[in-house]
């Protein structure tokens, strides 16, 4: 999973999250650990999209 923050060819500041399959990982793991980086990605993802709408809120302010 990444995070980045960019800035386009039009100038404007915009953030992209990624993530892999990670089911693709299911046979490879024991249950508990899969189930463990399932629930961290998960958490991640949630806390990542928390970042991602304060920092639109904070440029959206500055337009104002």
């Amino acid at each position: 999973m990444s995070y980045a923050l960019l800035f386009n060819k039009q100038g404007q500041l915009i953030t992209e999250r990624t993530s892999t399959d990670i089911t693709k990982l299911q046979d490879q793991l024991t249950k508990e650990d899969f189930n463990t980086l399932q629930t961290t990605v998960r958490t991640a993802a949630r806390e990542l999209d928390e970042v991602h709408s304060k920092i639109e809120a904070d440029l959206n302010s500055r337009k104002s």
